[in-house]
């Protein structure tokens, strides 16, 4: 059976000296990102049931990854259904877990049709990252920490991909409510939830990029009220310098984006605030490259 794995909460007293900022470091787990959760909460449903014993997971890298580790321990198939430009440290980490891989040209949208489809055909458990409460609720474990660990914490800043990890958040507040603002970020370049009236664009933060965005989700949102904003890849960008360089913290672009809007709205916030850094899925020559640093 795959373990709990509890992650730490920094203080990040460099980046924010004269502010209570904490991070909740997602990554030091086995799968590199916080989608271990919801492997685990998933897998060990699954295990109680008859049901299928092959898995088929849209996803950009992470989700598949921490998928990929919990089938290897529970003894399911795994199908990920990728990006054709996955990055070359997530492809080669899902080969050596014995994933057979499914490539399609597209985005996040793309990848949730083409794995809808092929679930269908093979009889396979069909993961929804985003919208399967078997997956999203694993996510619940991190709120519990975070009021744990922090318990006065008056603000929480996470990046929003598909939405998963704001469902499992709000999940666990609508049983237990705290007195807490939850606050999601996006990618300026790729927008889904905020209000925009640009074009979409490449990012950095590829992590985080859905076409359509989720009715259910939507709703959500508006049902408990919590913000949605967007920074641009310039300060993503620099806030993947700044927490290596002044905090010894390795992540990947998409997990800057909490700490990249934080920089610019510190001073409006109630304190002690929360950040979720998400993952550190990157390669380390890509991320030297991101940073302007030879390797």
């Amino acid at each position: 059976m795959l373990p709990a794995f509890p992650t730490p909460l920094v203080q990040l007293s460099n980046l924010f000296p004269d502010r209570r900022v904490y991070a909740k470091c997602e990554f030091p787990v086995p799968s590199g990102s916080f989608k271990l959760r919801g492997a685990k909460h998933l897998l060990d449903h699954l295990c109680g049931e008859n049901g299928p014993r092959e898995l088929v997971v849209p996803s950009m890298g992470n989700t598949a990854l921490a998928a990929a580790l919990g089938a290897k321990l529970y003894g399911f198939r795994m199908i990920g259904v990728v990006p054709t430009t996955i990055t070359r440290a997530k492809d080669e980490k899902l080969q050596a877990l014995g994933v057979e891989l499914v490539k399609v040209a597209g985005g996040g949208s793309d990848l949730l049709r083409h794995a809808t489809e092929l679930a269908a055909e093979r009889g396979a458990y069909f993961v929804h990252p985003h919208l399967d409460p078997l997956w999203t609720d694993g996510y619940q474990t991190m709120m519990a920490e975070i009021l744990e660990a922090l318990p006065d914490c008056r603000t929480l800043v996470f990046p929003v991909g598909g939405g998963g990890l704001l469902m499992g958040l709000t999940a666990y507040l609508q049983r237990r409510p705290a007195s807490l603002r939850l606050i999601g970020v996006e990618a300026y370049n790729a927008p889904k939830y905020a209000s925009f009236n640009h074009a979409r664009s490449k990012t950095i933060a590829d992590g985080l990029v859905l076409e359509v965005p989720h009715p259910q989700v939507q709703q959500r949102i508006a049902a408990t009220g919590i913000a949605i904003d967007m920074v641009r890849d310039e300060a993503i960008r620099a806030v993947v310098a700044a927490l290596f360089q002044t905090q010894g913290l390795m992540v990947e672009p998409s997990s800057a984006v909490p700490v990249a809007w934080l920089q610019a709205h510190a001073t409006e916030l109630d304190e002690p605030a929360c950040l979720v850094l998400t993952g550190e899925n990157i390669a380390r020559e890509d991320f030297y490259r991101l940073i302007g640093v030879v390797g």
